[in-house]
């Protein structure tokens, strides 16, 4: 005698019960920075320093508050330029880590580049983007881009690899194709990896295209960044800083909510919404 197993799909998590994870998950590190913050507060009091050597946290949230429009519009060339390079660098180190998981002749030949080009300092190639490609978008996608590509690469290629041995014996029992198995086993096995890369990749587009804003650029947050140290506008410089800082906390958080809506079915988010 034979028993049937029917088989139900997992439950997704609703959006007040994804909510309610995300507030656990994101509440002692709120009561980190207020401490933080709290204590530059009192250190800078008790201290009697100089507002043009360090701000308080008071008077960088009310430049901050004065100049927000301003930074807001700035941010948007900023994000714009920070998008674009994390979406060309993903989809190109997405590309590489498949070329590279399937064919280890390929994988020995492109990944020493990928490496050397990872290794070449950033900041040090900025400046000739900005003389080959100009002052507008380019060369600050190409930056992005660049810096976000190889986490993309390195995760991808261990997710491509990290399948169930027993599920590709099963897929190969039953004659799946190399494009079914691809599909349906190896992609959904790298998306717990691409997540992770993209949770450190939304933060570093946002450096890459600020640093190239500060070589040049007659838009971005960079620019007024560089703009404020050159004319030791402290104040107005912490604020924009925080303005990042509180834009990149935000992206971060955005990215692991979409994270636990796409992999509900992962062990990692069910493990982490059942704390």
């Amino acid at each position: 005698m034979t028993a049937t197993v029917a088989s139900r799909p997992l439950p997704r998590a609703g959006l007040g019960a994804t909510a309610r994870s995300a507030a656990r998950g994101t509440g002692p590190g709120v009561f980190g920075i207020v401490a933080f913050l709290l204590g530059w507060e009192l250190i800078v009091r008790v201290t009697n320093t100089p507002a043009f050597i360090v701000p308080a946290p008071s008077a960088v949230a009310q430049a901050l508050w004065i100049q927000l429009p301003v930074y807001a519009s700035e941010f948007v060339y900023t994000l714009e330029a920070a998008g674009a390079g994390l979406a060309i660098g993903t989809a190109v180190g997405m590309t590489g880590a498949v070329i590279m998981a399937n064919w280890r002749i390929l994988e020995r030949s492109l990944f020493p580049l990928a490496l050397i080009l990872k290794l070449v300092p950033f900041i040090a190639i900025a400046p000739l983007l900005r003389i080959w490609l100009g002052y507008e978008l380019a060369p600050k996608i190409v930056l992005a881009a660049l810096i976000t590509f190889f986490p993309v690469l390195v995760n991808c290629i261990t997710g491509l690899r990290a399948a169930d041995p027993l599920a590709l014996e099963f897929f190969r029992g039953v004659g799946a194709s190399r494009w079914e198995t691809f599909v349906r086993l190896r992609w959904m096995s790298s998306l717990p990896y691409l997540f992770a890369a993209l949770k450190v990749n939304v933060n570093l587009a946002l450096i890459g295209a600020i640093v190239g804003e500060f070589f040049g650029s007659n838009h971005g947050i960079g620019k007024i960044i560089d703009e404020t140290s050159l004319n030791l506008d402290i104040r107005s410089m912490f604020a924009a800083i925080m303005f990042l800082a509180v834009t990149g906390v935000t992206l971060t958080l955005l990215t692991n909510f979409t994270e636990r809506r796409v992999l509900f079915w992962h062990d990692s988010v069910r493990t982490a919404g059942a704390r």
